[in-house]
């Protein structure tokens, strides 16, 4: 037998390891709760991200039409006429 393996039979025989599964209704409850804050939390910080792309997205387009409308006052289409030159 390796040392593990003593190890571990030697932890179940004495009553220190058996303690461990005494609790383990309570153990296994706690575990369920912390898994569901968890999930709970994963799920919050996911639509907390959705939104917060979704904010940004429409501040940046909001600064797009903006600046387009600033420009467009200033600046002028120029239209150039094609010249045929004849030799």
């Amino acid at each position: 037998m390796g040392k593990h393996e003593i190890r571990m039979r030697r932890q179940r025989l004495t009553t220190r390891g058996t303690d461990r599964f005494k609790n383990y209704g309570a153990v296994l409850k706690q575990h369920e709760e912390e898994k569901r804050m968890k999930k709970i939390v994963r799920v919050f910080v996911f639509f907390l991200l959705i939104a917060l792309v979704i904010i940004l997205i429409m501040m940046v387009n909001r600064w797009e039409k903006k600046a387009g409308k600033g420009s467009g006052k200033v600046q002028k289409e120029v239209r150039i006429r094609n010249l045929e030159i004849r030799t």
